[in-house]
């Protein structure tokens, strides 16, 4: 008997030794592609002998800064996931996970200023992917009493993985503990799968809605190097090497998957690795940041209000532009269609980032005032106060500009517990402010 029929086999000997629900994590990439694939065929099996008792969750992350061509194919597969599952009487649901907004993205590295991530500083995974998925599985926990969760992580990914994976300590019937999760159990049932079987299961069996040759092309183009062939070769080289991610991660040197689509017909996305480009090297550039930290410790702190500004006024061109290059490509296509719309940035986010500029000391608006500059937020009514009464002000020297940087500064420092450095701080302001004024009139 091949291994496929091996681990579907195993797979029910799993299903009928307990009452736990399953979930079934679902990136969109080959090897969760693979167990998704794996449970649905197991699960049509039983339905038809009336033997399927249990709810199966797929359970799928969206950071909300997926690379859009796999946000768009992940979304397209949970939706035909559900829809088969309703027209199939299968007991199955899917759930896309988001951060809250207060904790995404752009919320805190324009609202609150934190530096792009680093591998020492990776702010963003956490806040992201890990606290969504543990607030949903635990709220599953506290629904069942427990569950299994089913894992694509094979040993032959990695030494690290395979690592990773033999240090966890099995029960009887080679479950393990889940490290943050009470009464939550994990099921890896490819890890063991080379990469070669993984392409050549899924070349071969399509799901019911449709093969995976969209999916191949996608780690084709990512890793500029053809390397699926396997699922329709097995001599050919082996598949896999494409890692899709966040299109704005910081954390690797370069997005080699992003290059990889940009040189294999997804040109239209050139502005979002632009963007990400200038983050990389924004977050290394002590000009583009406090001196002080918010702890008031002395040191690279937040981006600065400048800074933030500009990055956002950034993303809503690069967000202008990837809409113009993308119609212009899919414009002739049979599936084309012109109400589409790629977001980079939701309302919500735009709210809370001029929240965090107010309390950080910016008296304009300006994140809503930047939006409206793009068509976003056109409801908004902006109204300051302060700055309103400081354009009636009409005293010659004074200049609102240099105001609000200098307030700015001001703000920040007021909930710190050390003010030392402030006024240097304010001098720097002031200086570079007028080393601008005096390079624009020159």
């Amino acid at each position: 008997m091949e291994i496929f029929q091996q681990t579907i086999e195993k797979l029910k000997e799993q299903y009928f030794s307990d009452n736990r629900p399953w979930v079934v994590t679902y990136s969109g990439g080959k090897d969760s592609t693979t167990v998704l694939h794996l449970v649905i065929t197991m699960i049509k099996e039983l339905h038809k002998e009336g033997k399927d008792t249990k709810h199966v969750y797929i359970v799928s992350s969206d950071t909300t800064v997926e690379m859009p061509i796999i946000e768009n194919y992940t979304n397209t597969r949970l939706n035909q996931i559900t829809e088969y599952a309703l027209n199939s009487g299968l007991k199955l649901s899917c759930h896309k996970l988001e951060p809250k907004i207060e904790e995404s993205f752009w919320t805190l590295m324009l609202g609150k200023g934190y530096p792009a991530p680093t591998s020492s500083f990776r702010w963003c995974t956490e806040r992201m992917k890990i606290n969504p998925a543990t607030e949903f599985l635990k709220s599953l926990v506290n629904k069942h009493q427990s569950i299994l969760m089913l894992l694509g992580v094979r040993t032959d990914e990695s030494i690290a993985r395979a690592n990773s994976i033999e240090s966890r300590v099995l029960n009887h019937r080679g479950l393990s503990v889940h490290d943050a999760i009470p009464n939550a159990y994990v099921l890896s049932p490819i890890k063991y799968w080379t990469n070669e079987e993984v392409w050549t299961y899924l070349g071969k069996n399509p799901f019911p809605w449709g093969d995976h040759s969209y999916m191949m092309s996608l780690y084709d183009k990512g890793s500029a190097e053809g390397d699926c062939n396997i699922a329709l070769n097995p001599e050919s080289p082996s598949c896999g090497k494409t890692r899709f991610g966040c299109w704005v991660c910081t954390v690797v040197e370069k997005d080699r998957s992003m290059e990889g689509m940009l040189k294999n017909g997804e040109e239209w996305m050139q502005p979002l690795w632009a963007y990400r480009e200038k983050l990389y090297n924004y977050r290394n550039d002590p000009e583009k940041r406090d001196t002080r930290r918010r702890d008031g410790s002395k040191g690279a702190g937040p981006f600065l209000m400048d800074t933030r500004k500009e990055l956002l006024e950034e993303l809503f061109k690069a967000e202008k532009e990837v809409n113009i290059n993308y119609h212009s490509m899919k414009i002739n296509a049979k599936d084309y269609n012109p109400n589409e719309k790629i977001g980079l940035i939701k309302n919500d986010e735009i709210e809370l980032i001029q929240q965090n500029w107010n309390y950080d000391g910016d008296i304009s608006n300006s994140a809503f005032r930047i939006a409206q500059k793009y068509d976003k937020l056109l409801n908004k009514t902006i109204q300051t106060e302060l700055r309103t009464d400081l354009e009636k002000l009409e005293e010659e020297d004074f200049n609102i500009d240099l105001f609000e940087r200098i307030y700015e500064i001001q703000a920040y420092r007021k909930n710190i517990s050390s003010r030392y450095g402030i006024l240097n701080d304010i001098e720097k302001r002031v200086v570079d402010f007028y080393k601008g004024e005096f390079r624009e009139v020159n």
